[in-house]
């Protein structure tokens, strides 16, 4: 299902897409066999049920992304799998600074930010699973000139609440992503069945034997990922530096200190994580069976198996869904800021000065078309055609006079579209933390989408 709107709520749930990737036919899953059941028990996941995982970086993600785990909770429920989240804490994302939409003492609505960890110093470059779990400020206060929107501040203190409650987790990764997992489950009821961390993944044997091949075999690797690469622009993947180093695609990790490129010539560090195409191209080979990605992900996957298919003669990867959906915050009353409807509105308020059938007086209008066919006819700075010109003002003033409360209404409308356009950047926004809708939202959020896995082949 692609494209299904949920037209209720003034249209603030629409795009919501559930589909198969592009070369999967069927999602059926099976138990895993020895060699996925061996990488998998190293890192405590289950190996007596199929599993399907989906993920995202630690933050708190915006609807797009809860769609996600939406479709994968469903499509686990209906095969009976188990849910994994995949956390990429290789990632180095800021989820400290966290949008809202504030309201100013001049009645607009700006996007701020929230600075949740005010005193914390990090070096650019630093991933969130290199950085320590914080203790969180608080929420931004109602001020003279500007204030959180009403309709948020219940759910920014909610963030906050779930972030102290993760404080002792072994870094701002799992914090995160504990706090939005337990966001989930108190609107939703989603239960996660394991987390799992890309660094924690990336210390098992069976993902060390995958980093040891890469490095033995570095040209043919880094070729085949930067032809892959290369043929699929629109993912925009960055290309591996080659020889003669030859870069790996992975990241050394340390403490609180920015990651830095793995390199063939080198030793493997002690604690590395792969990147965005190793990462999820060895999750769907031995520790998935169905892997649920949304729609930039799927661009990247693309390449992903490109790559594999070339290097490594691999086309086994678990089968893909895509899932997104966009849901917007209910900011403001009244339909949401249409750029092409308010065009439509001042054109019309404008024209119709001039027009006078599109005030519904289609004699004037009539009687005007004639007057600028002569007009067209006529001799130019003649007599006859000033006089033409005069009577085609008076046909015009004279609709104006006797529809003045239309063109009221038509400038109104006009207005009240304009007005809504200074607002436009908060209102369309799609990002916006999902904890920050209301309960309602995200259950619609949740019913549409799980109707779209019901779809699914």
């Amino acid at each position: 299902m692609s494209g299904v709107s949920a037209p209720s709520r003034a249209s603030l749930l629409d795009e919501i897409t559930v589909r198969a990737e592009a070369d999967t036919e069927r999602i059926d899953l099976a138990a895993p066999g020895a060699a996925k059941a061996a990488a998998r028990a190293e890192l405590g996941l289950p190996i007596d049920r199929p599993i399907v995982m989906v993920g995202h970086q630690a933050e708190v993600w915006h609807a797009g992304i809860l769609a996600k785990l939406i479709a994968a909770d469903q499509i686990a429920k209906d095969r009976g799998a188990s849910l994994v989240w995949l956390t990429p804490d290789q990632d180095d994302n800021e989820p400290t600074m966290l949008a809202y939409p504030a309201e100013t003492h001049e009645g607009r609505l700006k996007r701020r930010e929230w600075l949740i960890d005010p005193n914390a110093f990090v070096r650019r470059g630093t991933p969130t699973g290199s950085r320590t779990a914080m203790e969180a400020g608080v929420v931004p206060r109602v001020a003279r000139t500007e204030w959180p929107h009403e309709r948020v501040r219940d759910g920014l203190s909610r963030i906050r609440e779930a972030l102290v409650a993760r404080q002792g987790e072994a870094s701002l990764a799992m914090q995160f992503t504990g706090a939005a997992l337990d966001l989930v489950r108190d609107a939703l009821g989603i239960q996660v069945d394991h987390v799992l961390s890309c660094s924690g993944m990336a210390r098992g044997s069976a993902f060390g034997m995958w980093a040891e091949r890469m490095q033995r075999d570095a040209k043919d690797c880094v070729l085949a990922y930067n032809s892959a690469a290369q043929a699929a622009p629109e993912a925009h993947v960055r290309e591996l530096g080659m020889g003669p180093q030859w870069e790996l695609p992975f990241w050394a990790l340390t403490p609180d200190r920015p990651r830095v490129p793995v390199h063939a010539s080198e030793e493997l560090p002690s604690r590395f994580a792969p990147r965005a195409l190793a990462m999820s191209g060895f999750a769907r080979t031995l520790l998935c069976d169905a892997w649920v990605m949304g729609t930039g992900g799927e661009a990247y996957d693309a390449v992903t198996r490109q790559w594999l298919s070339t290097w490594m003669g691999r086309s086994d990867l678990a089968p893909g869904v895509i899932a997104s959906a966009t849901l917007r915050l209910s900011l403001r009353e009244g339909p949401l800021p249409d750029p092409a409807k308010a065009a439509r509105a001042a054109w019309q308020a404008h024209h119709a000065r001039h027009h006078p059938g599109l005030l519904g007086r289609d004699d004037l209008q009539r009687t005007r078309d004639e007057l600028v066919a002569e007009l067209q006819r006529a001799p130019r700075r003649s007599n006859s055609r000033r006089e033409l010109f005069a009577s085609l003002r008076e046909v015009v003033h004279a609709a104006q006079r006797e529809e003045v409360d239309s063109l009221e209404g038509l400038d109104d409308v006009a207005s009240a579209e304009r007005e809504r356009l200074r607002d436009k950047d908060c209102l369309l926004d799609r990002t916006w933390p999902f904890a920050l809708h209301d309960r309602s939202s995200l259950q619609e959020l949740d019913a549409a989408v799980r109707s779209g896995v019901g779809a699914l082949a």
